[in-house]
């Protein structure tokens, strides 16, 4: 089956970021836009990395966006199963990294958009198959396309990153930031000589500690917010007075939360901690800000999404994806919609379901047809 044969095509292709690497993935898709005659764009965004655009034009300036990245995460150490650059086909599975996350998504918004262009449909509002490069590290696709394009038209986004078939309006946001204590070396046997920066971040965890209950919200379907230290770094030797630490902190909000009043109050809380005499310099560095992004269920958007698949249930996801770049403010609404299974994101031995992936052309294709008929206005969430 073409299908079948395209998506495993599709993770046959190394795209792991680092490097990225995905211009080979809009070769790919560019060498079958030519042979159906499909008018294409490739938008360079670094050497090596590149976005994909198809549109089928609209008779407004309406658009709904089919929105996936092309880039994946590394295989990881870890043995596979069958190899990880292979789209092994076993029973109804096919493996490979990338899988579920998201070249199945991906590969099935492309099919939909493919499908309508190829069939000569004329819609009220423009589709746009968007693939971007580097969601898995800092966007950078997104924020190019941002960059050059304008969202004031967009009526709706659909990301086709893994939720196995259920819709999904949001997801929680994410603050990363590194943490550092710059302290003073010494002799180990004379530790009052210097300033034990792994002994003053023990300091700075406590604090965060504090925080994070502090902080603690939910929102549903989102769940509820968390913060994590998920690295430390530090010391010389064992006979050394540490003169540096650093941790990571990983933070996941949920709305109301904002970034901007979590980052200043850690700030605030270690001014505090670092104002008595003898303590180390410190600094707080920002590594990753992507917003959470919420769709209210009454959208024109969702209310579709759940009537095609037959569903009255909506869900949220804990990761981030491209539209806490593109609607940072949730102002489009969005829906979150794959056939891949989030749970297998980033494993080893990932894999997708063929009949779920096979499924979501079809859903895709109904969606922007259903959608871009409908003649009620597309709900704007402010």
């Amino acid at each position: 089956m073409d299908a079948v044969r395209f998506l495993q095509e599709m993770i046959q292709i190394d795209s792991s970021n680092p490097p990225g690497n995905e211009d080979k993935v809009s070769k790919m898709l560019a060498e079958r836009c030519k042979s159906a005659g499909i008018p294409y764009q490739i938008t360079q965004v670094e050497p090596g990395r590149s976005n994909f655009e198809i549109r089928l034009e609209g008779e407004t300036d309406g658009k709904l966006v089919f929105c996936g990245h092309m880039d994946t995460v590394l295989p990881g150490e870890q043995q596979w199963k069958y190899s990880p650059f292979s789209g092994k086909v076993v029973g109804d599975k096919m493996y490979g990294r990338g899988a579920s996350d998201m070249k199945s998504g991906l590969a099935a918004m492309f099919l939909a958009v493919e499908s309508l262009i190829k069939e000569g449909k004329r819609l009220p509002k423009e589709v746009v198959f968007l693939a971007t490069a580097g969601e898995e590290v800092d966007s950078c696709g997104a924020r190019k396309y941002l960059a050059d394009q304008t969202m004031e038209n967009v009526e709706a986004l659909v990301i086709g990153e893994p939720t196995k078939e259920k819709v999904v309006v949001g997801h929680k946001g994410a603050l990363w930031i590194e943490i550092v204590t710059l302290g003073k070396t010494a002799h180990g046997s004379m530790p009052d000589k210097g300033i034990n920066a792994v002994e003053w971040m023990n300091k700075v965890i406590d604090v965060l500690s504090s925080l994070k209950e502090k902080w603690k919200n939910s929102a549903e379907p989102l769940g509820e917010s968390s913060l994590a230290i998920t690295k430390i770094n530090g010391g010389v030797q064992t006979n050394v007075i540490p003169d540096r630490c650093s941790i990571s902190v990983d933070i996941r909000s949920v709305p109301p939360q904002s970034h901007e009043r979590l980052l200043m109050e850690i700030k605030n809380s270690l001014n505090e901690l670092f104002s008595t005499e003898g303590s180390p310099d410190y600094s707080v560095n920002m590594q990753l800000d992507r917003p959470a992004i919420l769709t209210d269920k009454s959208s024109k958007l969702i209310s579709l999404a759940l009537e095609l698949k037959k569903q009255d249930s909506l869900y949220g996801v804990s990761y981030y994806t491209d539209a806490a770049v593109l609607n940072p403010e949730s102002r489009i609404p969005t829906l979150i919609y794959g056939p891949g299974d989030e749970s297998l994101a980033h494993q080893p031995n990932e894999n997708v379901d063929i009949q779920a992936y096979l499924r979501s052309i079809d859903f895709y294709k109904e969606l922007a047809v259903r959608f871009s008929k409908d003649k009620s206005k597309a709900s704007i969430n402010l």
